[in-house]
C-alpha cells in the first residue's frame, strides 16, 4: 500500500516539475513575442499597403512602403508613424487598409 502512494507522489511530482518547465518555455516566448511586436505589426501593415497598391504607383503610399520597409531593415529606429497617421486620414486610403492601419496604431504607440 505505502508503494501505490510513493509512486503516485512521484508521478504527481514529476508532473509539477514538467508542468513548471512547460511554464518557464512559454513565459520566455511571450516576452520574445512581445518584444518583437512592433515589427511584426509594421510587416503586416506593409503586406496590406503592398496587396492594396498591387501594379499601380501612388507616391504617398510608396513613400509609406518605403519607409516600413526602412523601419523593418533597421535603417531607422521608429516606425513611421506620423505618416501613417496621415495616410490612413487622405481620401487615397481604402476603407479596409484605413482599418487596419489604425490598428496597428494603436499597437505600435504602446510598443
Amino acid at each position: 500500500m505505502n508503494k501505490i502512494w510513493e509512486n503516485i507522489l512521484a508521478e504527481i511530482a514529476l508532473l509539477a516539475f514538467l508542468g513548471f518547465l512547460y511554464y518557464i518555455w512559454q513565459r520566455r516566448r511571450i516576452l520574445k513575442d512581445e518584444k518583437n511586436k512592433g515589427p511584426m505589426v509594421a510587416g503586416y501593415i506593409l503586406e496590406c499597403c503592398l496587396v492594396d497598391r498591387g501594379e499601380q504607383t501612388d507616391p504617398e503610399l510608396d513613400a509609406i512602403i518605403e519607409a516600413l520597409d526602412d523601419y523593418l531593415n533597421n535603417r531607422v529606429a521608429t516606425p513611421p508613424l506620423t505618416q501613417l497617421k496621415h495616410f490612413s486620414q487622405t481620401q487615397i486610403c481604402s476603407p479596409e487598409l484605413k482599418d487596419i492601419i489604425t490598428e496597428g496604431l494603436s499597437v505600435l504607440e504602446k510598443n
